[in-house]
Formats: C-alpha cells, sequence, structure tokens
C-alpha cells in the first residue's frame, strides 16, 4: 500500500508539472504563422498519442513533426523568400522544436508511471484474491486454497505414510440455472447444497469450490474401501430441490474422486487433477 500512494503521488507532481508546461507552451508559444494553428495541433497530437502510447512512439511522432516543419521552412526560404506571412525564423522553430519534444517526454514518463500504477494495482489485487480464501456464496475454500491443501496432504502422506483421497463433485447446468432462475434463487440453492454437504461429510473434511460448478473435497484417512459408501451418500444427498416458488428441479452431477497413498508416484496438485479426470473412474449421478 505504501508503494502505490508513492507511485500515485509521483504520477499527481508530474501531472502538475505537465500540466504547467502545457500551459506554458501555450502562452508564450511564438508565432509560427500562417501555420501556427497548424503547429498547436500537432503538438496536442503528439502529447495525446504518448500518453496512451508511450514515449517512443511521442519521439518518433515528433522527429516527423519536426521533419515537416524544418522542410517548410528550407523550401520557403529558398523557393519564396518574400512571402513573409509563411516564413517564420530559425529561433522559432528551435523553441517550437524544443517546447514539443519537452512535452513529450514529461508525456511518456507520464505513461510510464501510469503503466506501472497499473501493473502494481494488479499485483496487489492478485495478492489480495490469494489472500482471500473463502468463496463467500458457499463458504467453501477457493481454488488457491485447495491447491495449497492438496500440497499439504501430498507431504504428510510421504511423511507419515498415510492416504487421503481427493473428491470432486461436479453440478451440471449451474450457470444455466443461474440464468433461468436469477441470483435470489441461485444463491439460496448454493446455500441448500452446502449445508448438505457439511451434512454429509466430517468435519475433518475439507471443503472447496474450485469454479462455478465444480466442488472438491479432501478426506483425510479415507481409502478407497470407503468410496462407495461416500459415493451413496452423495447421490441421496442433493435430490430434487424445491424453488422459492414451489417447482422441482432435478440436477444431474458427477463424481471423480482419486486416492493417494505413499506408494503413489505424484509429486503435485496438478497431476492429481490429471489423473481424476483422464484416469479414474467417475459416476454420473
Amino acid at each position: 500500500m505504501d508503494a502505490l500512494f508513492r507511485k500515485t503521488s509521483i504520477i499527481s507532481l508530474q501531472l502538475t508539472v505537465f500540466t504547467l508546461a502545457a500551459i506554458a507552451f501555450i502562452l508564450y508559444m511564438p508565432e509560427m504563422g500562417r501555420v501556427h494553428t497548424e503547429s498547436m495541433l500537432f503538438v496536442a497530437f503528439a502529447t495525446v498519442l504518448t500518453l496512451f502510447a508511450g514515449l517512443r512512439a511521442g519521439l518518433f511522432t515528433s522527429l516527423a513533426i519536426l521533419f515537416c516543419f524544418g522542410s517548410l521552412y528550407f523550401w520557403n526560404l529558398f523557393f519564396r523568400p518574400q512571402d513573409d506571412t509563411l516564413l517564420f525564423d530559425e529561433a522559432t522553430l528551435f523553441y517550437y522544436g524544443i517546447s514539443l519534444i519537452g512535452l513529450v517526454i514529461l508525456s511518456g514518463l507520464l505513461h510510464e508511471r501510469i503503466k506501472a500504477l497499473h501493473t502494481l494495482n494488479r499485483d496487489l489485487q492478485e495478492q489480495v484474491k490469494q489472500l482471500v480464501a473463502i468463496d463467500t456464496e458457499t463458504g467453501f475454500d477457493n481454488r488457491g486454497r485447495f491447491n495449497l491443501e492438496l500440497q499439504l496432504e501430498l507431504d504428510r502422506t510421504k511423511r507419515h505414510s498415510e492416504a487421503f483421497t481427493v473428491f470432486l463433485y461436479k453440478i451440471d447446468y449451474l450457470k444455466e440455472f443461474k440464468k433461468l432462475y436469477g441470483q435470489r434463487e441461485y444463491e439460496r440453492f448454493l446455500l441448500y447444497f452446502s449445508e448438505r454437504l457439511y451434512q454429509s461429510t466430517r468435519t475433518t473434511d475439507k471443503k472447496f469450490r474450485l469454479d462455478t460448478e465444480e466442488f472438491a473435497l479432501i478426506l483425510p484417512d479415507a481409502s478407497d474401501e470407503h468410496m462407495m459408501i461416500l459415493t451413496d451418500r452423495f447421490r441421496r444427498m442433493l435430490g430434487d430441490y424445491e424453488t422459492e416458488s414451489g417447482k422441482l428441479v432435478t440436477f444431474t452431477h458427477h463424481i471423480a474422486h482419486y486416492t493417494v497413498t505413499e506408494d503413489i508416484a505424484v509429486d503435485t496438485p496438478d497431476e492429481i487433477l490429471t489423473l481424476i479426470g483422464n484416469e479414474l473412474k467417475s459416476y454420473a449421478l
């Protein structure tokens, strides 16, 4: 947060300097003859472009603008020396060029600071997202916490030769249910589901929500022998759901599980999820 405050303060300072420089340019810009308005518009274009595209784009644009005005100066100098209304002198062109490049550099620095602030803000949001381990709709832990707990269970199994089981539970068409019945009914169903899941599991079983439709359980000290009992329990867990208006909705769901023992050659949560998805038995309930 301190870094964010410092960067914001620096951006405010640079924005103030840039604004004062732009005002000074407008007030004290030397007269550029018949192309004075065009010269001002070119400066505005170059600075705005730099703010959005960065310093490199602004400098290339500035060089192109100065090349055009320089060519105009020499064309007037050699071919129309009698036309004083269009001709501007070397000093005017020099001051214009310095002002243009100065404003572009200030714009480029402001662009870089804003870009850095955006990156920092995104990183801070990601850190907060990782720290917030609870899914607010169900009260279960989120995917980040699932990966952490799964890795801890893997390490514990290797140290103490204890088995555990990972259970995946997917509710089909939950997104479509939300669209059809609305947010209120969707939240009511999630509360109903989470209560039933708590009733169907032990207090030591860890519960997670991986995404909108997919949930996970880590069951310590649960072996393959317990899976038929758990599967039958989950089959009866949801049943027909009655909406607030009294309509019955039947959800289909799928289960996959995998038991990890000390003999299993897996080291990461991703490996276990891959095994569950590709190699293990799935139950369509």
